[in-house]
């Protein structure tokens, strides 16, 4: 009776363990072939637009890696946190104003350099000091970390102006070097709302001295201060972008309505305007699914001017990472409602994915699974000299099909409910044998009588 009662028991299992089984890639919608060019044992590539597209879960939990022979690959996420609020750790740098034609050269700067306080005295070709300023010389030496941005202040009561600014830097002030050939600038003011644009985003950055120079016509005010933002890593990461064209919402005649068909982490973004010459305030907000209510993320001021340099537009604006896949402008009316639709630009630093390169080659990165668990292995004891090799992915392939990314509805569960109603027959078989034994060795035990 055991023997029956535990082999019950072990057809009960069974099916729980099947369904606690590795999937296989034909369990996964779409796949990613993954192309290496070089023997290593750890491999790293970003993920495509794709796979934004293509997963489920906004986590990224329904992907996996696949060797040649199916077997699953040990794999990793690299995620990008929310950049950093740097306002408060943002530095003051010494500015120096050139008016008029004054230009910084080996031959006509006169530099003295004060340690420790790293003072600087300039004496340029030009002795126009009224002329209007059209370059600022900002001393960096103090700075001990790469500059990811400058944010330039002037006067609350400056007067309206847009325009470009180009940056330059030097370690000597005699020989220059472009890293922002154009950036926007603007300072708008408007039924009582203001456009300000003033920050403007570098590659990370590190040099002794820097230069900012008007691109055509300089502004009638002058900067009072220039704050640079220090960079949270050497390196600039490489955005990828996405532009989708808006849908007019029919429950709000001020609102454009987005649909990105993907839930990539979006860290930077932007709205196009149809028409030149047009400056609105747009608030943007985002929800996961178009049941949920509207999460509102920034509230801006966008702009398309011509000059004579050119089209001006305003640059993009960072927000903290959102994956949400559905978008809402909606348009201040203060600035004039613009013609439609508007577009909506998104920018985002890809996830990574890391994995070893256990079993033969060609790898595959499958995704789409609407029932699949996360199942991320933690690669952070990999040695740091051993080195990770660069990867890439091919071509979009149909591995299980688009029917993996709903949800099947569960099969009525006939082999458990039998194996159940076995294991509850068998109880109460048990029971009852156990009862009349009982019975039975209570009648045997009971007084006798003697004759």
């Amino acid at each position: 009776m055991k023997s029956i009662f535990g082999w019950l028991i072990w057809l009960m299992i069974v099916p729980i363990l099947g369904d606690a089984a590795d999937l296989s890639p034909q369990d996964f919608a779409f796949g990613l072939p993954v192309v290496t060019t070089k023997e290593a044992a750890v491999y790293r590539f970003p993920l495509p637009l794709a796979v934004y597209q293509g997963t489920v879960r906004d986590d990224l939990g329904d992907v996996r890696l696949f060797n040649a022979q199916g077997e699953s690959v040990p794999y990793s996420l690299l995620r990008r946190a929310a950049p950093p609020q740097t306002d408060a750790a943002a530095t003051a740098l010494p500015l120096f104003p050139l008016h008029g034609s004054a230009r910084v050269v080996n031959d006509g700067v006169h530099l003295t350099i004060d340690s420790p306080g790293s003072a600087v005295n300039l004496q340029t070709q030009s002795g126009a000091v009224n002329a209007t300023v059209n370059q600022y010389i900002l001393d960096g030496r103090a700075l001990t970390a790469a500059v990811a941005a400058l944010r330039l202040n002037w006067p609350e009561t400056a007067s309206d102006y847009s325009g470009r600014v180009k940056i330059e830097v030097s370690d000597d002030l005699g020989t220059w070097q472009t890293i922002v050939a154009a950036a926007p600038t603007a300072n708008f003011h408007a039924n009582g709302q203001a456009l300000i644009e003033n920050r403007i985003g570098l590659p990370p950055t590190k040099a002794k001295f820097w230069r900012i120079s008007w691109v055509g016509p300089p502004p009638s005010f002058e900067l009072t201060s220039v704050l640079a933002e220090p960079a949270d890593s050497p390196v600039e990461s490489v955005h990828a972008s996405l532009e989708v064209e808006g849908t007019t919402n029919p429950t709000e005649a001020d609102a454009d309505l987005f649909d990105l068909g993907a839930h990539p982490p979006v860290s930077r973004l932007n709205v196009t305007l149809p028409e030149a010459n047009t400056v609105n305030t747009i608030e943007l907000s985002s929800r996961r699914m178009p049941s949920d209510p509207w999460r509102t993320i920034t509230k801006a001021g966008f702009y398309r001017l011509k000059t004579q340099e050119g089209e001006q537009r305003n640059a993009p604006i960072e927000i903290g990472i959102d994956r949400d896949r559905y978008w809402r402008a909606r348009i201040i009316r203060g600035g004039g409602l613009p013609q439609r639709p508007l577009r909506l630009h998104v920018e985002w630093v890809p996830n990574e994915v890391t994995f070893l390169a256990r079993g033969q080659a060609p790898f595959l990165l499958v995704y789409g699974n609407a029932t699949a668990a996360g199942a991320e292995a933690d690669l952070t004891q990999i040695p740091a000299d051993v080195e990770i090799a660069a990867a890439t992915v091919d071509t979009r392939q149909v591995v299980g099909g688009a029917n993996r990314l709903t949800p099947k509805p569960a099969a009525f569960p006939w082999v458990r409910i039998l194996l159940w109603s076995a294991l509850l027959l068998a109880m109460a078989l048990l029971g009852w044998m156990a009862f009349h034994l009982s019975k039975d060795t209570g009648s045997s035990n009971g007084p006798t009588t003697m004759h």
